[in-house]
């Protein structure tokens, strides 16, 4: 019987051990899971640049937009054989900006016939063109009223009419 109580004695041993493993090997994978989960919630929750970005212009976007139309420009282009009648509108950052606008219209308007009237043909018939020259009344306009800032002056420029005539 001494034999028989021996093996049991040891069998009784080793269940501990095996039991202290499967306690020890569980632990480390709910850690894992737990250490994986706050990490997923934290890389999900801190919003990056672009969701920043998407949710300031939201922002902006809510203010209703100041527009500013410009009489009639027509001028003729530096080819000297065709003239352009454009309608301009501005996109403005804020009525200020409209304001400041009407109080410098002669400068405005200069700077706009000096610009426009520097253009080709050619350079206006394409879309390029078009984009590049909206860009240039932008800051142009920008200038005159010593605007660094694009959101503080001029956002935009709209052209109502572009008619090209030669």
């Amino acid at each position: 019987m001494a034999k028989e109580e021996a093996p049991a004695a040891e069998a009784e041993a080793q269940v501990p051990k095996k039991k202290g493993k499967l306690i020890l090997i569980l632990a480390v994978v709910a850690v894992l899971v737990l250490g994986g989960g706050v990490a997923a919630y934290l890389m999900l929750s801190q919003p990056d640049a672009e969701q920043a970005e998407v949710a300031e212009a939201e922002v902006e976007d809510k203010t209703p937009p100041v527009y500013e139309r410009l009489e009639t420009f027509a001028v003729n282009l530096s080819d000297q054989q065709s003239y352009l009648q454009t309608d301009i509108q501005l996109m403005l950052g804020n009525a200020e900006v409209q304001a400041k606008i009407k109080q410098r219209m002669p400068e405005v308007r200069d700077a706009l016939i000096r610009l426009l009237s520097g253009k080709t043909t050619d350079e206006l018939t394409q879309q390029e063109g078009k984009d590049a020259l909206a860009a240039e009344i932008a800051q142009a306009v920008n200038a005159v009223l010593k605007v660094e800032n694009e959101a503080e002056g001029v956002k935009k420029v709209l052209f109502a009419s572009f008619i090209i005539q030669g």
